[in-house]
């Protein structure tokens, strides 16, 4: 998968957490390149990116 705010895809690892956020509909996903950390979510239809901790670096 490419990352939303830097375009990386080599870099992209799901991040998984004993409490946090994944699941198997919308895994979290961290970019090592720019430290984004995001999720695709569809809520009725609409598939949309939601950004649990911005970018440590921009674009």
């Amino acid at each position: 998968m490419k990352c939303p705010n830097c375009g990386d895809r080599t870099l992209v690892d799901i991040d998984m957490h004993s409490g946090g956020f994944s699941s198997e509909e919308s895994p979290v996903k961290e970019c090592g390149a720019c430290g984004l950390v995001w999720r695709v979510k569809t809520e009725l239809g609409v598939t949309k990116i939601d950004i649990i901790k911005p970018a440590d670096k921009q674009k």
